[in-house]
């Protein structure tokens, strides 16, 4: 009877994960090919949407992340240390290639836009299907997902690709200066070795993640916001659900990637 039981929560629970996925996968394809055909440029109203939602997510994210880029800059300093103590400069472009560009900076700046912006989109989203706004729009020819969704998809993937490149430089460049400036080791040859080290598929790999992390988050958001339905008390509900939940998709994608790298 347990067997049976177990099984059958087991069944249910991955025909829902495959659900989800499916619906996810649909509306991203929905929304790239939105963005594609460009319509939505010509739209005012689609316009002014994707204009504030990446001057929310990413314009007013920029203080912020050039603040935490410093703070990085710092440890910077202690990568640039250990590896002149080891007699390995080779060490200070490879680290900075593999962990602050591969690793460090696109999942920081994932989990800062989710922070950020994760309770706000399912908010948004949620208080505009309790209003019935998807039906509303439909009826006057506006399709829900170039309105609703795309603008929310394009402004985390712009978000995310533009953050993650900022707060890089700034790291590794407030890295330089202090390392110049406590005479650890000379500018130059400091931009020589990190020049050296960072190879074309550690930017491959960043410029990749940091646009697959938000859009994952986003997608996650948006289908908990979507599930608000007519009733706004599920607001709170879907915006922890959606949060935990899109935390957890990108640490076991992060994962994935790890494991597909070891294996390349």
């Amino acid at each position: 009877m347990d067997m049976h039981f177990y099984a059958d929560y087991i069944g249910k629970q991955i025909f829902r994960f495959l659900t989800y996925i499916n619906q996810s996968m649909q509306l991203s394809i929905e929304s790239f090919m939105v963005v594609l055909k460009m319509r939505w440029y010509t739209r005012p109203a689609v316009y002014h949407v994707v204009v504030r939602q990446t001057y929310f997510t990413g314009v007013q994210s920029l203080g912020w992340i050039v603040g935490i880029g410093i703070l990085a800059g710092l440890a910077v300093y202690n990568i640039v240390h250990f590896a002149q103590n080891i007699h390995d400069l080779t060490l200070i472009g490879t680290l900075l290639g593999h962990v602050l560009l591969q690793e460090f900076a696109p999942i920081l700046i994932s989990i800062f836009l989710l922070i950020r912006s994760g309770v706000a989109v399912v908010t948004e989203l949620g208080n505009i299907q309790a209003r019935g706004e998807p039906r509303l729009l439909a009826s006057m020819g506006i399709p829900p997902v170039e309105y609703l969704y795309m603008p929310r998809l394009f402004g985390f993937a712009l978000s995310g690709l533009i953050l993650t490149f900022t707060f890089a430089l700034v790291a590794v460049w407030v890295g330089g200066a202090v390392v110049s400036l406590t005479k650890t080791l000379p500018f130059s040859e400091y931009l020589l070795e990190v020049r050296s080290g960072i190879e074309f598929l550690d930017l491959v790999s960043m410029v990749l993640k940091s646009i697959f992390y938000p859009v994952i988050i986003v997608l996650v958001l948006m289908n908990q916001g979507g599930k608000v339905g007519n009733d706004p008390n599920q607001i709170p509900i879907r915006a922890t659900a959606g949060m935990l939940m899109a935390l957890t998709f990108v640490c076991v994608v992060d994962v994935f990637f790890l494991l597909i790298q070891s294996l390349l």
